[in-house]
């Protein structure tokens, strides 16, 4: 008997629909030469939020320290470190950042310093009658847990980052430079075609030139090529940050297939003979939480990279197999700029779901509120309870 279908509704209708609050265990020290700052952020993404803040503060971005990044469709709190002398912190609110707190610190906060993160988001163009199914379905991926999937975020404009970095994890830089810049994975946009022609037929000056200018690593790549440059040389000067997206995105899907292949033969949340584990007992220590100790223990899937830690047995035969089925080899992720690598768990708890139903000036809605391990996906949570018509 087939499944019901999922009820149809959707997200970040309005700015306010999709609020983030980060968590984590932080506390500014009270001195230092970092000035720890509990921000606001609006509709603005985070490499610009960072280049925004660094401007205000007359710092380099380098500067600027965050436990994690966060969306930009979506109001989102986080704590943020800026190395700087004495400043107004106030200089820094504007339209889309405010400043909620504000102290010395002594130390840079880094990358996953954090526990995890608080969703509170609004479902909009849904029937009311649906409430009481999407409660229940929020409640099941709380006893289960949540296949941990990589989402869209991860696969950036048009899903391409995945392909890019295969391209340049194998070292094809002209085939890097078609699928990012020219025609090869095609439809594009109609605003699009030309530019993306004029790149296929190395007429680089000209597709810069069509660029619009917030494109700036498209632009720069386009005339390093315009001036002599190879392929590779001009890959060489992206910046790190960028190219380090598209490994990302690389890894994430082979991790995404290994998981499908897992929630298939039904063992994603079952501990094999070669499992590397992961503990989630760190996260509801923090959160005083309890209710799902079944998930404290877990296995995990494999990010590619050069220190990877290897599984065994079957568990190792379905994590080769979906590293063949990218293209890529084991000896892909040993080269320069490569990506280090790791384990990601497999599914996470989904800790105090909340649904209910309201009006607003907008109209009905059903607000659901969870709380994730720091990597979850908010966007994997509303995919399991709704059709949001995006994928």
């Amino acid at each position: 008997m087939s499944e019901p279908p999922q009820p149809a509704g959707r997200i970040r209708s309005r700015p306010g629909d999709f609020l983030v609050e980060e968590l984590s265990t932080f506390e500014p020290s009270g001195r230092g030469e970092h000035l720890a700052l509990w921000i606001r952020k609006e509709g603005i993404d985070h490499r610009s939020m960072v280049h925004t803040i660094a401007s205000a503060c007359g710092v380099r971005p380098g500067r600027i320290g965050w436990a994690g990044m966060k969306d930009r469709d979506a109001v989102t709190v986080q704590w943020i470190t800026v190395q700087c002398g004495d400043i107004d912190p106030t200089v820094i609110d504007s339209r889309h950042i405010g400043v909620l707190q504000a102290a010395r610190h002594d130390r840079k906060i880094k990358l996953g310093h954090l526990t995890g993160n608080r969703f509170i988001i609004r479902i909009r163009e849904l029937d009311p009658i649906a409430t009481p199914g999407i409660h229940r379905a929020l409640n099941e991926l709380s006893q289960a847990g949540l296949p941990n999937h990589f989402m869209e975020q991860r696969f950036g404009y048009r899903g391409i980052n995945a392909s890019i970095g295969i391209c340049s994890l194998r070292g094809h830089w002209e085939e890097l430079i078609d699928v990012w810049l020219g025609t090869t994975l095609q439809p594009w946009p109609e605003v699009e075609q030309e530019r993306r022609e004029l790149c296929a037929a190395e007429k680089y000056r000209e597709a810069a030139d069509r660029w619009p200018e917030s494109w700036a690593p498209e632009r720069s790549t386009l005339e390093h090529l315009a001036r002599g440059a190879t392929a590779q040389e001009a890959i060489a000067e992206v910046p790190p940050p960028i190219r380090r997206i598209w490994t990302d995105a690389a890894q994430a899907t082979i991790f995404n297939d290994v998981l499908d292949e897992r929630l298939a033969a039904g063992t994603a949340s079952t501990l094999l003979d070669g499992d590397i584990t992961w503990s989630h007992e760190r996260f509801f220590d923090a959160l005083l939480d309890t209710e799902a100790e079944d998930l404290a223990i877990v296995p995990t899937g494999p990010l590619w990279g050069r220190r990877l830690r290897a599984s065994g047995g079957m568990t190792a035969a379905v994590e080769k197999a979906a590293l063949a089925k990218s293209g890529l080899e084991e000896r892909h992720f040993h080269g320069p700029g490569t990506p280090a690598g790791g384990r990601r768990p497999l599914v996470i708890p989904v800790v105090s779901p909340h649904c209910e139903s309201g009006f607003d000036d907008h109209g009905n809605y059903v607000e659901i509120r969870f709380m994730l391990p720091k990597g979850g996906y908010a966007t994997a949570v509303v995919d399991a309870i709704i059709d949001r018509g995006e994928r």
